[in-house]
């Protein structure tokens, strides 16, 4: 019996680490951890990286004048976040959805949607700030960069991939989930709309769902 059990705990470790949402939280979190030893500051990681011009902040934070300073940072950028608040919201969120949509793709279309949401979120993020520029002049070389980090475009396309726009709608309400929040409201719609797109391109609305 008890080497049974043993074996079963071990199956189900194994399972769980070849889960791609346990791989990328992992990821996100040993980002979060490094970059925040290299600042010395596990609170307020960017916001000190980058008033103190840490190296590794500056070229993998995503800054606008309009277009990215560094072309890399639309990829990079969502692996950062500002904050504890910040990358708790987004890690809760992720393994919510990112067990449900495990259930109805591969693992390659996993990923695939984490990274295509995660850089759609960043792109939209520079194509706002590419109308305003050349609408009132900001961001721009004279007026300062605008700068972003975060996973919220992948997270917010993984949640539209996995249950849809009219859930997604409900949880704003019932979760007090704000998808114009923290000045990412570009990447968010950005990133869920690509969720959207995937969703549809998948078929995954007309495939029986399992839940977690």
């Amino acid at each position: 019996m008890e080497s049974a059990s043993h074996s079963q705990r071990s199956g189900w470790v194994a399972t769980y680490l070849r889960s791609p949402t346990i791989i990328i939280t992992i990821i996100l979190i040993s980002v979060y951890v490094m970059v925040a030893t290299a600042v010395g500051d596990f609170a307020n990681p960017i916001g000190t990286g980058e008033n103190n011009g840490n190296l590794l902040v500056l070229l993998l934070m995503q800054c606008d004048s309009p277009t990215p300073v560094f072309p890399w940072t639309i990829l990079t950028a969502i692996f950062l976040h500002a904050g504890i608040l910040h990358i708790g919201g987004n890690l809760l969120f992720l393994l919510l959805f990112g067990f449900i949509l495990e259930e109805q793709v591969t693992k390659t279309q996993w990923l695939g949607t984490f990274f295509i949401t995660g850089i759609m979120g960043s792109l939209s993020f520079v194509a706002l700030d590419v109308v305003s520029s050349a609408l009132t002049g900001f961001p721009g070389p004279s007026s300062g960069l605008d700068c972003a980090v975060g996973a919220s475009g992948a997270v917010y396309g993984i949640m539209g991939t996995a249950v849809g726009l009219k859930v997604v709608i409900l949880l704003i309400f019932l979760l007090g989930l704000n998808i114009f929040a923290g000045g990412g409201t570009p990447a968010h719609l950005g990133g869920l709309a690509a969720g959207l797109f995937l969703r549809n391109y998948w078929s995954l609305g007309n495939r029986p769902f399992k839940g977690i």
